[in-house]
């Protein structure tokens, strides 16, 4: 009976002329000019085929309107049955491209597959029902029960799954690889969903990418976005422009957008916080609606909820923060315990670990402001700078240096029992300051100047500097008295109890010159105030005991009187031009007035002479005129 069957197949297979070399088995064709090269198997295969060539149809109703189709194959009962003229189409399946008429290159394997297309082309539908309701659709490929179910004119679509992109209607350039995945979507476009449930609830939203078991499942209209990872962004709705990588993270995100979280539980609670990089394990795990924060590493910002525009950089960094904002901390443990503090700058593992509500602080190293709490606008640089556990509230105080500490708000601690160099390389003092002009200082006090006021008075004690520079202690009274030590090239010494200058200048007090004339070492302006001045004579010619020599010549008084017409002043002494001009010698003057003394001294001497001998000429010349008046009255 078998062998019989066969024959009678074969015999069928290879026809007469008559049905122009197409083959029918268990059918007659209802054109009277039916095509050629075609094989129908099954009642009503191909029934009205006309002029269509090269088509295989197999299966009850198969192909059953195909008119002028070609190279088509169409397996399963009613597959292909609308075709007229579609091409190159292969059906496998009940009622697979059912409604199909003018579509081409389509491949649809599974019952129902690609039922309501019509026009679409390219397109590979395979699963129960895959592409169900596809009409116009083109270069889709459903693999998977129920995948693309809903798709009507969806293009350049892949769902692989049970369900994927079962409700997809208009939606194009879609991915969705998983059961369920992108099961709701409905026109949303350039979506890339991977993993079971993806994107499940995804209606509208374009251009995301989920990958991973439930990543993106809540996400109805929200696009521009990729979660990869177990339940990563689970909960967002309508949230654009999020990269979240890692298990659950971004789980609670419902609108939060332009944020990147990158490991598991990375911006786990965030809700509505934007701008958000959270890079490692539970990093901002508690953010809910802060924004423009980096946070990276384990569990960095993991309790900041509402802080914005901070960088917390290492694993536990900021990890109390909650409200705090524009902190940068870097370092594993730095700003551990901030929960409310602002504007500080933590670098340097367990740097300001234990500041809390701190603000607008810098510190800069290991345990760097470990203890400050609650002071802000400190800055601590070295490790372990900063201040004690009860100075934790200071206000602009500055320590740098390793192990540098600071007491009190205000104030400036360089090092640790360090010397501080200025303009040198090797301080030897605890402050040393090189000018790099010879001769300065280097060190300007601009409040307390030589016109500044003295506040205290008859001290014996005072700051000079010695051979070297060391700024020593002098004093002006006790035995040894001193102002710099004593060394080749000081311009002081002392001699026992006395203070000696040896420079080759002098000695200049207040304004008025530049140097000491020469031959003189001192020059006091607006005058020296003293009990006592003892003017030293070096030899008996500089003073003026030569007037009383017995070869001195006098000058007449008629002369002098002469001399005092012409000159207005002594012979011998300066005139007031050169006074001015050249000063005076006090002790050269002391001994030109001597001389005037002196000489005044001779003339009162002459003078006195001259008088006693007119006395006794008036003593005689009286007695005589005496002697005549008594010869009269006689």
């Amino acid at each position: 009976m078998k062998i019989f069957t066969f024959v009678v197949f074969v015999s069928l297979f290879v026809a007469s002329p008559i049905f122009a070399q197409t083959n029918y088995v268990s059918t007659t064709p209802s054109s009277t000019t039916p095509g050629a090269d075609n094989t129908l198997v099954g009642i009503g295969a191909g029934n009205t085929n006309m002029s269509g060539a090269s088509n295989l149809m197999i299966g009850r109703g198969s192909g059953t309107m195909n008119m002028a189709g070609t190279q088509n194959a169409f397996i399963g009962a009613m597959a292909g049955y609308s075709n007229s003229s579609g091409q190159n189409n292969s059906f496998f399946g009940f009622s697979s491209g059912y409604s199909n008429t003018i579509g081409n290159g389509n491949t649809f394997l599974g019952g129902y597959t690609g039922y309501q297309n019509t026009s679409g082309y390219n397109n590979v539908f395979t699963g129960q029902s895959a592409g169900r309701f596809n009409t116009t659709g083109n270069n889709n490929a459903f693999f998977g029960t129920g995948s693309g179910y809903s798709n009507t004119e969806g293009g350049d679509n892949v769902f692989v799954g049970s369900d994927a992109g079962g409700t997809n209607s208009t939606g194009s350039y879609n991915t969705f690889l998983g059961s369920l995945s992108g099961s709701a979507n409905t026109t949303g476009a350039k979506n890339i969903f991977v993993g079971y449930k993806a994107g499940v609830t995804n209606s509208t939203g374009i251009n995301n990418a989920f990958i991973g078991y439930t990543s993106g499942y809540s996400n109805t209209s929200g696009s521009e976005s990729v979660y990869i990872g177990i339940g990563a962004g689970y909960n967002n709705t309508t949230a654009n422009y999020n990269l979240f990588l890692g298990n659950l993270s971004g789980y609670s995100n419902t609108t939060g957008e332009l944020n990147t979280f990158i490991g598991n539980a990375s911006g786990y609670f965030n809700e509505t916080g934007t701008n958000n990089t959270f890079i490692g394990h539970d990093a901002g795990r508690s953010n809910v609606n802060g924004g423009y924060n980096l946070f990276l590493g384990t569990r960095a910002g993991y309790n900041n909820s509402t802080g914005g525009y901070n960088l917390f950089f290492g694993n536990l960094t900021g990890y109390y923060n909650q409200g705090g904002n524009f902190n940068a901390f870097v370092g594993s443990g730095a700003g551990h315990r901030n929960q409310t503090g602002s504007s500080n700058t933590y670098i340097g593992q367990d740097a300001g670990i234990n500041g809390n509500t701190a603000g607008d602080n810098v510190a800069i190293g290991r345990d760097a402001g470990a203890q400050n709490v609650s002071g802000s606008f400190n800055t601590f640089i070295g490790r372990s700078a900063g201040v004690s556990a009860s100075n934790n509230n200071l206000t602009n105080a500055t320590a740098i240096g390793a192990n540098a500490q600071v007491a009190v708000s205000n104030a400036l601690v360089l090092g640790n029992n360090a010397n501080v160099g200025i303009g040198n390389t090797a301080p030897k003092a605890k402050l040393e300051i090189t000018s790099s002009t010879s001769g300065v200082s280097g060190l300007r006090l601009t409040n307390l100047t030589s016109a500044t006021s003295t506040s205290l008075v008859n001290q014996t004690k005072f700051l000079t500097v010695n051979a070297q520079g060391d700024v020593v202690l002098g004093s002006t009274s006790g035995s040894g008295a001193r102002i710099a030590a004593d060394a080749d090239g000081s311009q002081w010494k002392t001699e026992g109890n006395n203070i000696k200058n040896i420079n080759e200048g002098g000695v200049i007090i207040g304004n008025g010159i530049q140097q000491t004339p020469a031959g003189y070492r001192l020059y006091v302006s607006d005058g020296v105030l003293t009990e006592k001045v003892k003017v030293a004579i070096k030899t008996t010619d500089d003073w003026s005991d030569k007037v009383f020599e017995r070869n001195y010549k006098l000058k007449s008084l008629s002369t002098v009187e002469t001399y005092i017409n012409k000159n207005q002043h002594l012979p011998g002494l300066p005139s007031a031009e050169e006074v001015v001009k050249e000063g005076v010698d006090v002790g050269a003057m002391e001994a030109k007035l001597l001389e005037k003394v002196e000489e005044l001294t001779l003339y009162m001497i002459q003078l006195k002479k001259e008088n006693d001998a007119l006395k006794r000429q008036s003593v005689r010349m009286q007695k005589r005129i005496n002697s005549l008046q008594r010869l009269n009255h006689k």
